[in-house]
């Protein structure tokens, strides 16, 4: 076994907490909504905001994975700042549904109320993901095909953009739009990855 390899498996576990905090956060404010004896007025825009929270947690999983030997990820620094990222996942998570189940929910109020809070936090996660990405690749970038190098910095801009024009924006078919784009843009990041 080697040394990146003994590394990720201590590593683990803590991530691993953080994002089951955030993936189990959401099932919970889930639950309540659905379970709860007070009234809940429905919003898709809402859930899909919440879908997308859960999305994250879940690629987050599959980005430990590709990363388990990689030497970079021994560092203590390299800690904190993954850390950081998970703590901030968790924000995402725990803001993505309301967590009172004792007093009428109405949905779309909840999301109105708290978007600027929740993309703004997508906005910082995104960034510090991008900066992860070139962490990790910055080596490679010189022997990559320049359509990839390409790819790769249009796909941060547009997951690290859209969070800062959903903070700005109001209207609600720029929300379902953009939601939609960060869907397609996450589903086409990870299809390829797999956890063998």
């Amino acid at each position: 076994m080697t040394p990146e390899i003994r590394a990720f498996e201590f590593a683990l576990g803590l991530f691993a907490v953080l994002i089951g905090l955030a993936i189990a956060d959401i099932a919970t404010s889930f639950h309540r909504l659905v379970c709860g004896k007070t009234p809940v007025v429905w919003d898709p825009l809402a859930l899909l905001a919440a879908a997308f929270a859960l999305c994250m947690a879940i690629g987050m999983w599959f980005d430990l994975w590709g990363v388990r030997g990689v030497t970079e990820t021994r560092h203590f620094f390299f800690y904190l700042f993954m850390v950081s990222q998970m703590f901030v996942l968790f924000l995402i998570a725990a803001a993505s549904l309301p967590d009172e189940p004792e007093r009428p929910s109405n949905l779309r109020d909840f999301y109105a109320e708290n978007r600027r809070y929740f993309w703004s936090l997508i906005a910082l996660f995104q960034l510090g993901y991008a900066a992860l990405g070139i962490y990790f690749l910055h080596s490679l970038f010189s022997r990559m095909p320049r359509a990839v190098v390409i790819v790769f910095f249009t796909q941060m801009i547009i997951l690290f953009g859209i969070p800062l024009l959903l903070v700005a924006m109001k209207s609600r078919i720029v929300h379902y739009v953009g939601l939609g784009l960060l869907f397609v843009v996450t589903a086409w990041h990870y299809a390829p990855y797999s956890i063998n």
